[in-house]
């Protein structure tokens, strides 16, 4: 066994500099900790990436899932008062059309079950248009069959400038960053974790905090542990130029939807180009391996094109990723959506070894924190969590509003029953739909102007 140097010792090494892998770093910098991080690759280069780089509060999940709908928008209004000057608001139309399987009354359902979570992370009401007004905001739209849209607002950020400004502030409070230095197994002495190997030599720590993404599972297996995960591949289409001055959401045709189903494209414009996807297919047990097939650029053009005169096929590039879904099993709509840390010695036996795992962009700074704090009761380190106190350029953040979260029992109790998860979510959207329509034979409909989306989501 190789010996470990002092110097050489940390609190803590983060595995994974994705965006999970980052928002721990800062998180434990901030706290105090001596803190390394290891990226096999470049910041943020591989699952975050890949991502559609949407700061959202999860619109569908309020079909299956609402605790985690609530969970990300309380998280992602963090987000923004940390990150607001890597943040832009994106106003997001979804054109409905007669040949949907949701008419649009039960689509501004949604959207009015998603105003009560949008003031969380600072977004706008969403508003609704008739046929005309939405071919004027969205030029190209076919027109027949259109019957209307509504249009609600994300954030939308570049993925990887976030995670490196995460790292900016890791470091800026003491943490070390070591990109380009693969983890090549974990250092296990009597039932405990302590240290990583590299190809530099093994780094002793008290703790290991694996946030290796798609990776977890692997990188748990080093130590003798194991993490039940189900990998989703996911593939955009790369324009290089924005196609539409906002974004899109439209349905899949039911023809081309594998094991039938509903499935949506996005269409994202971003600074300098466009992401149009994602899919949402198994991936290979490897991620390694997670390439994407021809089929799916195919299937991608294929959903989108109903929808215009003339949709440009002239993409880029296909981007890919793999996305790691915790305890996966059966039908795929009543996966959670949600994170985990896990607590290796009391799960396996295992001490100094924690992971995170799942989640999303939208709730890194969450699960940092979560996962923070267990490495905090490890090392016996007594240090509140500050990463929604300050920006990630070092400044005061602004003071958040007074948001609960949902209880952590109910959380708990349904994220174990995924069948009842379902139900509390299709109950909520109930009750919803029976104040919908209260609301029209009351107040009648009420529709926006597409002149007036710029203004209402500025």
């Amino acid at each position: 066994m190789s010996s470990l140097s002092p110097a050489a010792r940390f609190d803590a090494v983060i595995i994974g500099g994705g965006i999970t892998g980052a928002g721990v770093a800062r998180d434990c910098a901030m706290r105090g900790m001596k803190t390394l991080l290891l990226e096999a690759g470049g910041p943020g280069c591989k699952t975050t990436a890949a991502s559609t780089h949407l700061i959202h509060g999860g619109l569908r999940y309020l079909l299956y899932d609402r605790l985690t709908t609530h969970v990300t928008s309380w998280d992602s209004g963090h987000i923004v008062r940390v990150a607001g000057n890597l943040l832009t608001r994106l106003p997001i139309i979804w054109p409905v059309y007669s040949w949907h399987r949701h008419g649009i009354e039960t689509v501004e359902t949604l959207l009015e079950a998603y105003d009560r979570f949008q003031a969380m992370k600072e977004g706008r009401p969403h508003l609704r248009l008739d046929a005309a007004e939405t071919l004027k905001a969205v030029p190209g739209l076919k027109a027949e069959g259109l019957v209307g849209s509504v249009a609600f607002d994300e954030w939308v950020t570049d993925a990887v400038g976030l995670v490196e400004a995460n790292l900016g502030s890791a470091r800026r409070h003491g943490a070390e960053v070591r990109c380009g230095a693969a983890a090549t197994g974990l250092l296990v002495s009597e039932g405990r974790v302590a240290g990583v190997l590299t190809d530099s030599g093994p780094i002793g720590t008290g703790v290991v905090v694996n946030a290796s993404g798609p990776w977890i599972a692997r990188t748990a297996a080093w130590a003798g542990a194991s993490i039940e995960v189900t990998l989703r591949k996911g593939s955009h289409l790369v324009y290089d130029r924005r196609l539409f001055p906002v974004g899109l959401i439209m349905q899949a045709p039911a023809a081309i939807t594998p094991q039938g189903g509903d499935r949506y494209v996005f269409v994202i414009p971003l600074a300098d180009r466009t992401l149009v996807g994602p899919t949402d297919l198994p991936g290979p047990a490897d991620p390694d391996d997670t390439v994407s097939d021809p089929e799916e650029a195919s299937w991608i053009l294929d959903s989108v094109r109903p929808y215009f005169t003339g949709f440009p096929a002239d993409y880029r590039r296909v981007m890919v990723g793999s996305r790691p879904i915790l305890d996966a099993a059966g039908n795929e709509k009543l996966l959670s959506r949600g994170f985990e840390v896990f607590d290796h010695e009391a799960r396996d036996r295992v001490a100094g070894l924690v992971t995170v795992g799942g989640g999303k962009m939208s709730d890194f700074r969450l699960m940092a924190e979560t996962a923070t704090d267990l490495v905090c009761r490890k090392l016996g380190v007594n240090a509140s969590c500050r990463t929604h106190l300050e920006t990630l350029s070092g400044q005061p953040a602004a003071a958040a509003p007074g948001f609960e979260m949902p209880s952590r029992f109910l959380q708990d109790f349904l994220k174990k029953r995924p069948r009842l998860r379902e139900l509390h979510a299709l109950s909520h959207l109930g009750w919803s739909l029976a104040r919908h329509w209260a609301g029209q034979a009351c107040l009648g409909r009420r529709l926006a102007r597409a002149d007036h989306l710029a203004a209402h989501f500025r």
